[in-house]
C-alpha cells in the first residue's frame, strides 16, 4: 500500500508514507526484503512520488503509406465472451509443477531463536513495521490477509511483504506495549470436507484454472469498471479504452490463446515453476543494450520465417527499437502509429460523477462515525498504527488464494491528480510499413507486371507492322511509278529551254551596242561641271577652317568667364561661412568656461560613490556566502531519512532557507546599484574631458576662422577685376567668330550649287554604264541558260535509266521484308494465345482486359511507393514480418493476427493487461527489459488489484525464477 501526500509543510518536494501490508497471492517465489533500521521497507524515493505529465508523442511523417484503423463500435467497448471466440485456442497438456522454495522473514518477537528480517539488524523496534489490516472493500480475494496457524504466525512470506513507504511518527502509539505479531494476521473460512493442498502440491489443470480465474478475475472486473467509467462521457472521438486489456484478460481466462496456455499461465501466477520451459524466454540487459538484443531476437525469427509482434511501453520507445531493424532489407516491418489526444485527459473516475451535494452545517449525522484509523501526522503524511487483537485460529491453513466473503460496498476514494494512461487518450491507430523491405518489394513486383505487359503489347505492334509494310509496298510502288513519269517530262522540258535561251542571248548583245555608244558622249559633257565643283569646294573648306579657329577662341574666352564667376560664388560662401563659425566658437567657448568647474565636481562626486557601491556589493556578497556556508553545514548533518524526506528536517532549515534567499536578493540588488553609479561616473568623466578638450582647442579654431576672412576678402576682389577684363576679350572675339561663320557659309552654298550640275551629268552616264553591262549580262546568262538546259535533258535521261534499275531492286526487297513481318506477327499472335487462352485476332478485348489488369496493379504498387495512397491493413499484417507498437495499438490493429513470438522491450514496464494484449496471440514469448523497473502509476489505477499493475510479469519472473533470464 502506497500513500502520496501533496509535500511537506513549506516545501515543494512530495512526501510519501509506507507501511508494510499482508498480502496474499495464488503462489510464493524467493524475495529478498530491505528493512532499513528502524523496520521499514527501504523503497526507492521515485516509486512513491507522482509521475511527470506526459506529453503526445509526435509522430513524423512518412513518405510510406499508412493504414488507418478504426476505433472499436460501441458494442465492442466491454467484449463478451462470443468476441474471444476469434483468438487462437489451443489446450494446454497437464504438467508436473514441483514444489518451489520459499524465503521467509521472521517477525520479533514469535520466538528468542527468530531470524531478524532481511537487510535488518537485531534489536530493531517492532512496533515501526505492525502492518495494518486492508481497509480497501475493492480489493479482490487474491490480495487480502489470510492466516494460518501459530508457525504462520512467526514465519511471514517475503512476496506477502510489499513496502509502502515510512510514515513519521508510527510508533508513537505503540510506545510501552508489548507487540503481538500475531494481531496482524486475520481468518478466512474453509471447507472442512474438502482441504487446501499444501504449497507446491500439483494441482492438475483445473488447479491452474482455478489460480488463474482468482487472480485474473478481479483485475477482469477492475478493467471493465475503469473503462465503463471512462464511456460515461460522451465524445465525438471516444478514447480506444481498456477494451483490448479487457478481451485478452478474458481469453487467459478461457484459454483461447495461441501458444502454450500452461506455460504463459504459470509464468504469470507461478513463474517459480517454469525452470527451462521452452517458448519463453527472459533477457535481462543493461541500458544501451536493448536494440541489440531486439534486432538479433528478430534477425532469428526472420531467419526462421517466422512473424513477430514488438510491445514497446511508448511510442517513443517503439520507434526507437524500429530504427534498429528498418534498414534490413529482408525484414518487412509495420509501425503501429497511434493519435493521442493533444491535452491531458480527465481521470475516468472523475469524468461522469455527478457534483457531490453536502449536507447542511445544521443536521447531525444519522450514524455515529466509528474513530478513524488513519491520523494525519505532524507534517501532513498518513500515520498508521499497529492493530492489536485475538490470536487467529492454529488449525486454518492456506495454501493458495482463497475468496474471502463478499463485503458491504463501500464508496472509492478519489484518486489524486497525476497522469493518465494512454488507453484514456489514444483515439486513433495506423499501420504504417517501415523499411526498404516493403519498397524493394514492391519494386519487383512492378518489374516483373511491366515485362508482362510488354510481352502482351508485342503482338499488336507486329500486326501493325505488318500492316504498315504492305500499306508501305503499295505506296512505295506508285511513287516510283510517278518518278518515272516525271523524269520523262522533265527531259522534254529541258531541250525546249535550251532552244529559248539561244534566241534571248542574241537579243541581248545587240542592246550592249547601242548603250556602248550612249555611254561616250555623257563622258565628254561630264568634265567641265565637274573640276568648277572641285575649285568652289577648296574656298569653302578654308572659309570654315578659319571660322572655326575663332569659334575655338571665344569659347575658351567664355570658359574662363565661367570659372571665374563660380570662384567668386564659392569664395563669397565660405567667407560667410567663416564669420558665422567665428561667432559660434567665441559663444560656445564663453558656456564652455562657465560649465567646466560643476562637471569636473560632479565627476568627482559619482566616481566617490561609485566606491562606496561597489564596497556595499562586496559586503553584500560575503553576507550570501555565509548564509549558505550555514545551510550548508546544517544540510550536512542531516541523516538520510531526513535527505530522503522520510523524516521531519530540522527545525531551522526553513529559517536559513529565507536567510539564503535574502541574501541572494541583497546581493543582486547591490550589484546592480554598484553598476549604476558605475556608469554615471563614466558618463560624467567623459562630459569632463570632452568640455576641457573644447576649451583648450576652441581658441586656435577661432583665430582660424578670422584669417580665413581676410585672405577670402583678398581674394574676392582680384576675381571681380579679372572678370572685366576677361569679359571683354570674350565680346571682340565672338564678334570675328560670327563673321567668319558667315563667310563660310556662302562659299559653301555656291559649291554645293556645283556639284549638282556634276551630279546630274554623272548620273546619266552612270546609268547608261549600267544599262550597257545588264544588257551583256543577260546575253552571258542566256547562253549558260542553253548549256545547262542541254547537260540537264542528258542527265534526267541517264537518271531515268538508273531508277527504272533501282525500282527493280527495292520492290523485290519489300516483298521479302513482307514475309519477314509476317512470320513475326505469326509468332507474337501464338505467344498472346498461350497468355491469354483466346486468339487476339478472333477475341480482339482479350489483350486489353489483361493489359488492364495489370496497369491497375502497377498503379496501386506506384501509390505505395510515391506515398500517396495506403496499402490495405489486412494487406499489410498478413505480409510483414515485424509489427511494432504499444499494447494500446496494438489492440486496435492485430485482433485478429497471430504470431510466432511476442517479443516485449523495457518488459520491466509492462503490466499483466498490457503483456497479455500480444501475449495470447503469440506462440512464443520473449521479454527484454532491465533489472529494477517498474510500470508507471497512472491515476485510472488507483484502488488496482494489487501486484498486477505495481510488478511487472517479467520482474516478477526473474525474481522468482532466475534462471529463465539470460
Amino acid at each position: 500500500m502506497k500513500i502520496i501526500t501533496p509535500s511537506w509543510r513549506d516545501t515543494a518536494e512530495p512526501a510519501t508514507c509506507e507501511t508494510l501490508v499482508l498480502s496474499r497471492r495464488g503462489t510464493y517465489w524467493p524475495r529478498t526484503i530491505d528493512l532499513g533500521r528502524d523496520g521499514v521497507v527501504n523503497q526507492p524515493s521515485e516509486t512513491n512520488g507522482p509521475d511527470e505529465s506526459t506529453r503526445s508523442p509526435y509522430v513524423p511523417d512518412s513518405d510510406l503509406p499508412t493504414a488507418a484503423v478504426p476505433l472499436p463500435g460501441a458494442d465492442e467497448q466491454e467484449p463478451s465472451a462470443e468476441a474471444t471466440q476469434a483468438l487462437p485456442v489451443v489446450t494446454p497438456p497437464p504438467t508436473e509443477t514441483a514444489p518451489e522454495p520459499t524465503q521467509t522473514v521472521e517477525l520479533p518477537g514469535a520466538s528468542s531463536q527468530a531470524t531478524p528480517p532481511a537487510g535488518g539488524r537485531p534489536g530493531d523496534d517492532p512496533a515501526a513495521t505492525a502492518p495494518e489490516q486492508p481497509m480497501d472493500d475493492a480489493a479482490p480475494a487474491a490480495d487480502a490477509p489470510v492466516a494460518g496457524g501459530a508457525e504462520a504466525a512467526q514465519h511471514v512470506l517475503a512476496e506477502d511483504v510489499e513496502p509502502a513507504g515510512y510514515a513519521p511518527g508510527v510508533q508513537e502509539g505503540a510506545e510501552g506495549e508489548e507487540f503481538d505479531p500475531r494481531a496482524v494476521l486475520g481468518t478466512v473460512p474453509i471447507e472442512v470436507a474438502e482441504p487446501t493442498p499444501p504449497l507446491g502440491t500439483d494441482a492438475g489443470d483445473e488447479g491452474w484454472r482455478e489460480l488463474v480465474e482468482s487472480v485474473y478475475g478481479p483485475l477482469s472486473e477492475f478493467y471493465e469498471g475503469i473503462d465503463a467509467r471512462l464511456r460515461e462521457v460522451p465524445e465525438d472521438v471516444p478514447p480506444v479504452g481498456w477494451a483490448p486489456h479487457i478481451a485478452a484478460v478474458r481469453a487467459l481466462r478461457d484459454g483461447q490463446v495461441a501458444g502454450e496456455w500452461d506455460v504463459l499461465a504459470r509464468l504469470l501466477v507461478a513463474p517459480g515453476t517454469l525452470e527451462g520451459a521452452e517458448g519463453l524466454r527472459l533477457v535481462q540487459v543493461d541500458e544501451g543494450d536493448e536494440a541489440r538484443v531486439v534486432r538479433d531476437a528478430v534477425k532469428e525469427l526472420t531467419q526462421a520465417d517466422g512473424r513477430a509482434l514488438l510491445i514497446a511501453p511508448t511510442p517513443e520507445k517503439a520507434a526507437e527499437l524500429l530504427r534498429a531493424v528498418q534498414g534490413d532489407p529482408d525484414v518487412f516491418s509495420l509501425l503501429i502509429e497511434t493519435q493521442p489526444e493533444t491535452a491531458e485527459a480527465r481521470s475516468v473516475r472523475t469524468q461522469g460523477l455527478p457534483p457531490a451535494e453536502e449536507p447542511p452545517a445544521g443536521e447531525p449525522s444519522a450514524e455515529r462515525e466509528p474513530p478513524p484509523l488513519r491520523e494525519p501526522g505532524s507534517n501532513g503524511t498518513v500515520e498508521f498504527r499497529p492493530v492489536v487483537g485475538a490470536l487467529p485460529e492454529p488449525e486454518a491453513a492456506v495454501t493458495r488464494a482463497e475468496p474471502l466473503p463478499t463485503l458491504p460496498p463501500v464508496e472509492p476514494v478519489e484518486p489524486g491528480e497525476g497522469p493518465s494512461a494512454p488507453e484514456a487518450r489514444v483515439r486513433s491507430a495506423a499501420l504504417r510499413p517501415v523499411g526498404e523491405a516493403w519498397r524493394l518489394s514492391w519494386q519487383t513486383e512492378a518489374r516483373l507486371l511491366q515485362r508482362g505487359l510488354m510481352s502482351l503489347e508485342q503482338w499488336p505492334r507486329d500486326a501493325a507492322t505488318l500492316q504498315s509494310v504492305r500499306a508501305e509496298n503499295v505506296r512505295r510502288s506508285e511513287e516510283l511509278e510517278a518518278e518515272r513519269a516525271g523524269l520523262a517530262r522533265a527531259i522534254e522540258e529541258a531541250r525546249a529551254a535550251a532552244a529559248g535561251a539561244q534566241e534571248a542571248a542574241a537579243g541581248a548583245d545587240a542592246e550592249a551596242e547601242r548603250l556602248a555608244g550612249v555611254q561616250e558622249e555623257v563622258e565628254a559633257e561630264l568634265a567641265g561641271p565637274r573640276d568648277e565643283a572641285e575649285r568652289l569646294q577648296r574656298a569653302a573648306d578654308e572659309a570654315g577652317a578659319e571660322a572655326a579657329a575663332l569659334t575655338r577662341t571665344a569659347d575658351a574666352t567664355y570658359a574662363r568667364c565661367v570659372q571665374i564667376d563660380e570662384r567668386a560664388r564659392t569664395a563669397q560662401s565660405e567667407l560667410q561661412g567663416a564669420r558665422q563659425a567665428e561667432a559660434s566658437l567665441t559663444d560656445e567657448l564663453t558656456r564652455a568656461r562657465e560649465a567646466l568647474p560643476g562637471a569636473a565636481e560632479e565627476a568627482h562626486r559619482l566616481t566617490a560613490a561609485d566606491a562606496d557601491a561597489a564596497a556595499e556589493g562586496h559586503a553584500a556578497y560575503y553576507r550570501l556566502v555565509s548564509a549558505e556556508s550555514a545551510l550548508s553545514a546544517l544540510r550536512r548533518k542531516m541523516t538520510l531519512g531526513q535527505r530522503l524526506h522520510v523524516a521531519s528536517p530540522p527545525s531551522e532549515l526553513r529559517g536559513l532557507r529565507a536567510e539564503v534567499r535574502a541574501r541572494t536578493r541583497e546581493a543582486d540588488e547591490a550589484a546592480t546599484r554598484a553598476q549604476e553609479a558605475k556608469e554615471a561616473a563614466e558618463q560624467a568623466e567623459r562630459v569632463r574631458r570632452g568640455l576641457a578638450s573644447f576649451v583648450s582647442e576652441g581658441g586656435a579654431r577661432l583665430k582660424a576662422a578670422q584669417e580665413a576672412q581676410e585672405r577670402l576678402g583678398t581674394e574676392l576682389t582680384w576675381l571681380a577685376a579679372e572678370r572685366e577684363k576677361v569679359g571683354a576679350e570674350h565680346q571682340e572675339q565672338a564678334l570675328q567668330a560670327s563673321e567668319a561663320v558667315e563667310r563660310a557659309t556662302e562659299a559653301g552654298l555656291r559649291a554645293r550649287a556645283a556639284h549638282q550640275v556634276a551630279q546630274a551629268i554623272e548620273e546619266r552616264a552612270t546609268a547608261a554604264r549600267t544599262s550597257r553591262e545588264a544588257a551583256l549580262a543577260a546575253a552571258a546568262r542566256a547562253r549558260s541558260d542553253a548549256e545547262s538546259a542541254a547537260a540537264r535533258a542528258a542527265e534526267t535521261a541517264s537518271e531515268l535509266a538508273r531508277r527504272t534499275e533501282e525500282a527493280a531492286a527495292e520492290i523485290a526487297a519489300r516483298e521479302a521484308e513482307l514475309e519477314t513481318v509476317a512470320a513475326a506477327e505469326g509468332r507474337s499472335r501464338e505467344s498472346v494465345l498461350e497468355i491469354c487462352g483466346a486468339d487476339p485476332a478472333d477475341d480482339p478485348e482479350v489483350v486489353p482486359a489483361h493489359q488492364r489488369r495489370a496497369m491497375a496493379r502497377i498503379e496501386e504498387l506506384t501509390g505505395y511507393l510515391e506515398g500517396g495512397r495506403a496499402a490495405g491493413s489486412e494487406v499489410l499484417l498478413r505480409t510483414a514480418d515485424l509489427v511494432v507498437g504499444t499494447p494500446a495499438g496494438a489492440g486496435l490493429t492485430v485482433r485478429d493476427e497471430e504470431f510466432d513470438a511476442l517479443i516485449v522491450a523495457d518488459a520491466g514496464t509492462v503490466t499483466d493487461g498490457e503483456f497479455l494484449v500480444g501475449a495470447v496471440r503469440a506462440r512464443r514469448w520473449i521479454l527484454v527489459g532491465t533489472a529494477g523497473t517498474r510500470p508507471p502509476g497512472y491515476r485510472e489505477y488507483a484502488g488496482s488489484p494489487a501486484g498486477r499493475l505495481e510488478l511487472s510479469p517479467f520482474e516478477r519472473a526473474s525474481t522468482a525464477a532466475p534462471g529463465l533470464a539470460g
